[in-house]
């Protein structure tokens, strides 16, 4: 099998152009790859009149390389002395419509593949298991019907002493009612690659591309298209920082697809959620970019809902009016005033939901502990929102200094927030969605500052031990106890810390001469099992306060 690699290094030859109907155009040189524009940079003294012409376009133009190579530059204009081409596909086709498309995406295989494991020795046999299963489904819509599979590539090559084996995934997609268009082309790579990177919350990027015309003629094609992000060579922790492992979704993609292609969302807002993974520009235009998509998708979302209630103009308004109509008509009673003003509320409510009443509908309809794990709070939604109307006319955004860590720290969980949308969208369930966030150390989840405890009572990943106020600030205060304390159970259930079993704990632990690290209540304190439990970790909380503990044991 090809290994595919990747090559970004900009490519240029000298060429000849030719054209099918209108013969030879003249020549230049070719420059493509490096994900730059295709341009081929025409000799003044060798070009035909065809090129001159204002705004001459061709679909198709052969360049012909020194070496007899042929190039097919598609979808051409010509500007001046030079001719930009939307596609470069190496070898010579008769006509821009392929029956198969290949692309590779970087670090998706890894994350594919990350639990085959390789049993055997290394000189004797060696057995590749838990290969995951390939991706195979079908996707029909009322404009499109095309199958993709994804197919497991190896390799093996000599480089000095070592011998380097060689995997990845490749994901092909077969036409079914007609050719792809070079439209295709790009569009039902990139549409994978937005399903990919909100999956693993990471930008899956597009790093080649094979096309097919019948059985064993494929072309490799080339376009501009996203940078990979950085990542360092010895990184092979990536896998934990994808939002959702492979095993999860084996055997249920032809349901995703089924539901990513058939979505609402999918060609404005999950292309936007997955683009929004690439932006490292200005914070203000970040703000701008989220809380916009989050209007896109809720305008969506309610765009033929019919609100049965009206909502009344705000106490805002309300107020100004009444402050008005104070000073304008003085003698007017105060009662006859009242009536004027709920006259005013009732004529002018509005059935038209704005982004923030928008919000709270979706809000109500969403899993109540998902709202609270994300715990975007309504002063926080209020700061982005003015923040983002103010970006948006160009105002000075009015922070104080301690507000930009909100705004920062809103912008990520309205990122997190979309994505458990989108997962429900893909057919995922909510229990799904928290078990990947319990999990996952990715990027989207460390800057949304989740609530931690309360994904922790969600997952049961803790125990929590109710006491009052007093017996809270008690244990607070406790040396030791945070980390490999002890405390004390009695008869009624109370907690108190013993500084005696701590000591005894943390003895233990640094003891050189134990043979065991087993955790035995026997051997570390001489009370039998019934009576000693051990809470890998726990929280003691009092209403909205609490104290988190690790390795924690409680004798009684």
């Amino acid at each position: 099998m090809r290994k595919n690699n990747h090559n970004p290094e900009p490519k240029n030859f000298d060429v000849e152009l030719y054209h099918d109907q209108l013969g030879r155009l003249g020549s230049g040189v070719l420059s493509f790859g490096g994900n730059q524009w295709a341009c081929v940079n025409l000799l003044i003294s060798d070009n035909a009149l065809e090129l001159r012409a204002d705004d001459a376009k061709f679909d198709l133009v052969k360049a012909v390389t020194n070496e007899g190579s042929t190039f097919c530059l598609c979808d051409c204009k010509v500007n001046g002395i030079a001719l930009y081409a939307d596609y470069v596909i190496d070898g010579d086709l008769k006509e821009a419509a392929v029956d198969s498309i290949s692309v590779r995406y970087s670090d998706v295989s890894e994350w594919f593949l990350h639990w085959r494991t390789v049993d055997g020795s290394v000189g004797k046999t060696l057995s590749w298991t838990r290969i995951p299963k390939d991706i195979n489904v079908s996707v029909e819509t009322d404009n499109e019907h095309f199958d993709l599979r994804s197919a497991y590539c190896s390799s093996h090559s000599q480089l000095g002493e070592d011998l380097v084996l060689h995997e990845h995934v490749e994901f092909i997609f077969s036409a079914r009612a007609s050719k792809f268009s070079l439209a295709d082309v790009k569009a039902k790579t990139h549409e994978l690659s937005c399903l990919l990177s909100i999956l693993l919350a990471y930008p899956a990027t597009i790093i080649s591309i094979i096309v097919s015309q019948g059985p064993g003629r494929s072309y490799r094609i080339y376009f501009p298209t996203f940078e990979r992000p950085q990542r360092t060579k010895d990184d092979s922790s990536f896998w934990v920082r994808c939002f959702i492992q492979q095993p999860a979704l084996d055997g249920r993609w032809q349901s995703i697809f089924d539901h990513y292609y058939q979505s609402k969302y999918r060609k404005v807002c999950w292309v936007r959620l997955s683009g929004m993974q690439r932006y490292e520009g200005f914070w203000e235009y970040k703000a701008l970019g989220y809380v916009s998509l989050l209007e896109s998708y809720l305008n969506i979302r309610f765009d033929k809902v019919s609100f049965s209630e009206s909502l009344p103009p705000s106490s805002r308004k309300l107020r100004k009016f009444r402050q008005d109509l104070a000073k304008e008509l003085p003698t007017i009673l105060s009662n006859e005033r009242d009536k004027i003003v709920e006259l005013a509320n009732k004529s002018f409510s509005s059935n038209k939901f704005n982004l923030e009443d928008k919000y709270k509908l979706a809000l109500k309809e969403t899993d109540a502990d998902i709202t609270k794990i994300i715990n975007l709070s309504e002063e926080e939604f209020s700061l982005i929102k003015k923040v983002r109307n103010r970006v948006a006319h160009g105002d000075d955004h009015g922070l104080k200094q301690e507000q930009f860590p909100v705004v920062i720290r809103a912008e990520s969980k309205i990122a997190l927030l979309l994505t458990y949308w989108a997962f429900l969208d893909f057919g995922l369930t909510t229990q799904e969605f928290i078990t990947c966030l319990e999990k996952t150390h990715s990027k989207l989840k460390l800057a949304a500052m989740i609530d931690k405890v309360h994904m922790d009572r969600v997952t049961g990943s803790a125990d929590f031990f109710s006491v009052t106020i007093e017996e809270l600030q008690l244990l607070k205060g406790a040396k030791g106890l945070r980390v490999h304390g002890c405390c004390i159970e009695d008869d009624l259930g109370n907690i108190t810390f013993s500084e005696e079993y701590t000591k005894m704990y943390k003895d233990w632990i640094h003891d050189p001469t134990k043979t065991s690290n087993i955790h035995d209540p026997e051997r570390i304190f001489g009370v039998s099992k019934n009576r000693a439990r051990f809470v890998n970790q726990g929280y003691f909380e009092c209403e909205e306060d609490n104290f988190r503990v690790h390795c924690m044991w409680i004798i009684k």
